[in-house]
């Protein structure tokens, strides 16, 4: 399906779907569990690093640089594959450090992540801080490989375009009606969309957005499928004006809680699957809320995982 790159195998895969009935009325709700790819790098997360760290590994790197938040779920993700894989793991982190390191932040530490940390106002300019570093450890000696944030570009959404192959017999099996994701940094959606393209899936797929607004994410994504093109061997006629992304989720702002998001995270946790509060709970939220206004039979949520961000929300979620 892919050329050029290898992936590498790190997740655990493929992940089963669960159904939850009774939480909305006569609606099954389906939920691929890709919360489930591992244990310290589950998430979505690990799919696109599947293919980034394939691709480093073609390159010969041995330090990978990448960004995020302090508590992003994609550092996470890359400090436990980067450890398995011997490689040197340099994270720039948008925020300040924590006292007590907590969540995914905690998890980084222990995995070894070396941290530059930036204000928001420096993090805008994230690529030329990469780049710096980049030129940094170069002239020590290593030879970095750059991943950015959310492992969203065109090779990281070649993992979520090869995770359509192990859904397209359940969507087809199952009569979903319409498939469901978050929309953080896009590139989860676009390898979806891109994925589903190539398997002829006909259902919509829509995404929720969990940070930035529509005519953002339609340029990003479309700008990640056309990247991915030649790597899928395949000409992807996208027409950004029909990539079905769904505004106002995303509250006081990126993982900011509010009421119907936490509501969201109880109920749900009370049929066996915890959400998490920047990315799945909003959506979840979202696509019940869409589903009021346009009722689908069988809509399959994409969960993405990132139930180490919870712990830094206790106070607020009990």
């Amino acid at each position: 399906m892919v050329r050029g790159i290898t992936p590498l195998e790190l997740a655990r895969k493929p992940t089963p779907v669960s159904v939850i009935e009774g939480l909305v009325p006569g609606l099954r709700i389906h939920v691929k569990r890709d919360d489930l790819t591992g244990i310290i790098s589950s998430g979505n997360k690990i799919r696109k690093l599947e293919f980034l760290l394939g691709d480093a590994r073609s390159k010969r790197a041995d330090l990978i640089i990448t960004c995020g938040p302090v508590q992003s779920n994609h550092v996470r993700a890359a400090a436990a594959a980067c450890a398995g894989l011997g490689l040197k793991l340099v994270a720039v982190l948008r925020g300040e450090p924590e006292p007590v390191p907590d969540g995914n932040f905690l998890l980084d530490t222990l995995l070894g992540a070396e941290f530059r940390f930036v204000t928001p106002e420096e993090y805008r300019r994230v690529d030329e801080v990469m780049e710096a570093l980049a030129q940094e450890y170069g002239r020590k000696g290593f030879r970095p490989y750059l991943i950015p944030e959310g492992g969203s570009n065109g090779i990281g959404a070649l993992g979520y375009a090869r995770a359509v192959e192990e859904m397209a017999g359940y969507i087809c099996d199952n009569d979903i009606g319409a498939v469901f994701c978050a929309v953080g940094s896009g590139g989860t959606f676009a390898g979806l969309w891109a994925g589903m393209q190539k398997q002829h899936i006909g259902c919509p797929l829509c995404g929720v957005l969990v940070a930035d607004d529509i005519p953002f994410f339609r340029q990003k994504v479309s700008r990640i499928i056309h990247e991915m093109e030649p790597m899928l061997d395949s000409r992807l006629r996208v027409n950004v004006d029909e990539l079905a992304f769904r505004d106002g989720f995303i509250g006081p702002g990126y993982a900011r809680l509010y009421p119907e998001a936490v509501e969201t995270i109880k109920r749900v946790a009370g049929f066996g699957i915890v959400l998490d509060p920047v990315y799945t709970a909003k959506t979840f939220f979202g696509m019940l809320e869409e589903l009021k206004k346009t009722p689908c039979r069988n809509p399959l949520f994409v969960h993405t995982g990132g139930m180490f961000g919870l712990f830094p929300y206790r106070e607020e979620l009990v």
